[in-house]
């Protein structure tokens, strides 16, 4: 027997997830969303905003090499990698700190639960030893990357989208 009664559970904090319950509780649905990882999701973490800093820190170099032609001379420009790595762990931070679990349930009203949810039936899922029942629920559990089935790939070390931005070698 389901310990409450949602008239939402959403599955993942991603993007969509957070859309999805934040829509729904600012309708004064009763809503818990459910995540397994990292409030923000791949977006957050692995994937938009860890990218488009990193963009932006080439953008930067790129404008301060070739800036000569309006008369703006910089000489000899680096980039020095292990500032560039603070700098997009510094942006994942910052826009983390609007998702936390706290912060999403002060803004939304919802119960926020980390931890990974199984079905217990089509409209129960239990989640850290608890049963919550939904009358409606949505998966949104996003993505993973996709290893292709290469002779030997498992062999060596290679990177995903995921172990990409912690990689080690990136700050020397």
């Amino acid at each position: 027997m389901a310990d409450e009664l949602y008239d939402l559970i959403v599955i993942g904090a991603g993007s969509g997830g957070l859309t999805a319950a934040g829509f729904a509780g600012r309708l004064g649905l009763k809503v818990v969303m459910i995540e397994k990882e990292l409030i923000g999701g791949d977006c957050t973490h692995f994937g938009c905003v860890p990218s488009k800093a990193l963009l932006k820190v080439a953008k930067n170099a790129h404008i301060a090499r070739n800036s000569a032609k309006y008369g703006i001379h910089v000489d000899n420009v680096r980039v020095d990698l292990a500032e560039a790595k603070r700098y997009v762990q510094q942006t994942i931070d910052e826009v983390y700190q609007y998702e936390t679990p706290e912060k999403v349930t002060e803004k939304y009203g919802m119960e926020v639960i980390i931890g990974e949810a199984r079905f217990v039936d089509k409209e129960t899922v239990r989640v850290n030893g608890r049963e919550i029942k939904g009358k409606r629920i949505i998966i949104g559990t996003g993505a993973r990357p996709a290893i292709p089935p290469i002779d030997g790939l498992n062999d060596v070390p290679f990177h995903t989208y995921r172990t990409i931005f912690a990689e080690p070698r990136a700050a020397e």
